[in-house]
């Protein structure tokens, strides 16, 4: 189960934290460039951990010892490897927004 919802946890984290961070970086009177870094840290760091189970699901499956266990093993990398592609994408619209938009101005 892990295996297939890897990119939602990572996503979520992900969103989490930039959202999160970001707010409580502004309330607290933190410099604009400071929520920057948090945002593109944490999305270099979301679409690494992502990237592995869109670009190579088979060796990823392997280390998580899914292939020894179920005869259903193409589907559920599949499935994974698109729930990931999605996941990298949504992790990449997330930072790129957070990025784009002026931060603080709305808190301040």
């Amino acid at each position: 189960m892990l295996f297939l919802l890897w990119g939602l946890i990572v996503w979520g984290l992900q969103f989490s934290l930039v959202y999160v961070g970001h707010t409580f970086l502004c309330a607290l009177g933190g410099q604009e460039h400071t929520s920057s870094i948090l945002v593109g840290t944490a999305t270099v760091f979301s679409v690494a951990l992502i990237a592995p189970i869109v670009i190579t699901p088979v060796q990823v499956s392997r280390l998580t010892g899914l292939e020894r266990q179920r005869p259903d093993t193409n589907a559920i990398i599949t499935i994974a490897r698109l729930i990931g592609a999605l996941s990298l994408i949504a992790a990449i619209w997330t930072g790129s927004a957070a990025l784009i938009v002026q931060a603080c101005v709305s808190l301040r």
